[in-house]
């Protein structure tokens, strides 16, 4: 295995990085780094295409675009912890490597589809569901790759600086989509996905084996190991706390995701107001992440996230309101950021408790609770905005997201914990 107790400095200014950067003088974070965001990239380019088409073919219609949600994130919540086994049980290298092969094989198939002519709502969604797979299956093993590429003093640095690169595609992901749709067509957009395929493989190709060999060499069952992932979470906390909070921001706060083509028609009637609200969320984003990676790294604690999610809940019950498309920018700008600083925190927290030798399982828990609960809570609130009213609906998730933050918060409740010791 590679060593990490030093880095080979390409150039002198590299020593003067500022803390929350310090992971970038490893050439293989950076390396790591672009193959864990790539893939985030493409996966907007997909998720807007087929937001796009399945709103011009239904017509906005709310239930139809939660389960276009459901079908691109459920396989987080059924795949994340397979993955995450496979993550601690063969080198990531290889996991990742069929994963940008996968990407390449969908981008393809699905742009020549589109070129025959406009695909049935259930060939959209049977796309989708295989880009949630692929996408599962990747982010386990990217995320324990990257922890793998530097030493344990900098996961304070690698953890940030990885979610940083998922809000800048969250951010500029949507508009790029956009703008190749506009000029090029929906087919366009998947074609560009599958080019990140090629970039990723052509990158993963140069990164050398990170992982420590006996990580790589579980013999026991997938589901002995999938138990031990989930006994070591509740053996370091805070991290099943972390996870608590992670999945309840998913459920009931970050669920209006599945419904900003809704919210979008709500309070403007222009056609772009979609793409304002998925950049106003990505950019909220990205300025949340960068507050958390520069904040004084100290004791692993989920306090600060507990006081996030209570006010992200107070920020959902506004949401359904109706306010001009300004507004709505910014309360979901805010959403964004808060979302996205819930989940920078807790996966910090996460890297900092846990063993390298559980850390693929940890993480595909991390992986389900955050992306694989966004399915599930886009449908129920897809449900309730159906048989109730829009500001019920989020008025609702609001409150339910606000009542578990105060539960948390109560005096005697562990937040905190002990780092790890690494190899």
């Amino acid at each position: 295995m590679e060593s990490r107790s030093e880095y080979p400095f390409s150039h002198p200014a590299r020593s003067r990085l500022p803390p929350w950067l310090r992971a970038t003088r490893n050439p293989q974070f950076r390396k790591v780094w672009a193959v864990a965001t790539l893939p985030h990239f493409g996966y907007w380019f997909c998720s807007i295409a087929f937001q796009w088409l399945i709103a011009q073919e239904t017509g906005n219609d709310p239930i139809a675009l939660g389960v276009l949600y459901f079908f691109m994130l459920v396989p987080i919540l059924l795949l994340s912890i397979p993955a995450g086994v496979l993550a601690d049980r063969i080198d990531r290298r290889s996991i990742l490597a069929s994963c940008q092969l996968a990407t390449v094989t969908i981008g393809l198939t699905m742009a020549i589809l589109l070129w025959r002519g406009e695909p049935e709502v259930w060939v959209v969604m049977t796309c989708a569901f295989a880009v949630g797979a692929v996408h599962s299956i990747a982010i386990p093993s990217s995320a324990a790759l990257v922890a793998n590429s530097v030493p344990a003093k900098d996961l304070s640095s690698a953890v940030p600086l990885q979610v940083i690169g998922m809000n800048v595609a969250r951010m500029l992901g949507p508009a790029f989509a956009g703008a190749i749709i506009f000029f090029g067509g929906t087919a366009g957009s998947l074609l560009s996905y599958a080019a990140m395929g090629v970039i990723g493989l052509l990158i993963i190709a140069t990164v050398p084996r990170l992982q420590a060999p006996h990580i790589a060499a579980h013999a026991s069952s997938f589901l002995l190991q999938a138990r031990q992932g989930m006994r070591h979470t509740r053996e370091s906390p805070p991290s099943a706390l972390a996870l608590l909070i992670v999945g309840v921001s998913s459920l009931f706060g970050a669920s209006y995701l599945a419904q900003l083509p809704v919210l979008a028609a709500n309070s403007s009637d222009s056609t772009a107001a979609f793409m304002f609200l998925t950049s106003a969320g990505g950019f909220g984003a990205l300025i949340s992440v960068i507050l958390v990676a520069t904040r004084s790294l100290g004791r692993p604690s989920t306090t600060s996230a507990a006081v996030m999610l209570l006010v992200m809940g107070a920020v959902v019950t506004m949401l359904g309101h109706g306010p001009s498309l300004a507004i709505e920018m910014v309360l979901v700008a805010i959403a964004g950021g808060l979302q996205f600083g819930i989940m920078t925190t807790c996966n910090r927290v996460i890297q900092q408790v846990v063993s390298d030798t559980h850390r693929g399982r940890v993480m595909s828990l991390f992986t389900m609770t955050w992306g694989g609960f966004l399915p599930l809570g886009g449908l129920w609130l897809g449900i309730l905005i159906s048989t109730a009213s829009l500001p019920i609906a989020f008025v609702i998730n609001g409150v339910i997201a606000m009542s578990f933050a105060a539960l948390i918060l109560r005096p005697g409740v562990q937040r905190s914990g002990e780092p790890a010791l690494q190899l």
